[in-house]
């Protein structure tokens, strides 16, 4: 999973599943944090992810179903290497299977900022400090 800053500023993001905190990274304009893991024989892995960018602040799901049907191309259950890119923009967040210069059509527009719905609403807002 690799999630890319593709603003102008830095973006404090804080990654985390059911089983693993990944913890609070500052990521600088034009950087990218990258984790890796094994998803579980049933496929139920999911990795949240909360972002602070400026005044703005949004979370997404960065690992479960979108990025499962985006990014898997080859689907099924057993061993295989599967890569996720998410930018994050100023208008919003993108996904894409494959590592490319923005803008390009295979970076697919999933949701501008401050959108977060449900999942937001589950958090318990970590303090951004």
């Amino acid at each position: 999973m690799y999630i890319i800053n593709g603003t102008p500023d830095n973006i404090l993001m804080h990654v985390r599943s059911k089983d693993d905190d990944l913890g609070k990274h500052n990521v600088t304009s034009n950087g990218y944090y990258h984790w890796s893991f094994c998803d579980r024989l049933d496929s139920t892995t999911t990795f949240d992810a909360e972002f602070w960018w400026g005044q703005s602040y949004d979370c997404l799901e960065a690992f479960a179903k979108l990025a499962r049907r985006t990014c898997d191309r080859f689907g099924g259950i057993g061993f295989r290497v599967v890569y996720c890119y998410w930018q994050l923009r100023s208008d919003g967040f993108y996904i894409s299977p494959v590592n490319v210069s923005f803008p390009n059509p295979s970076w697919a527009f999933s949701k501008p900022w401050g959108s977060g719905g449900t999942l937001c609403s589950t958090h318990i807002v970590s303090n951004k400090a």
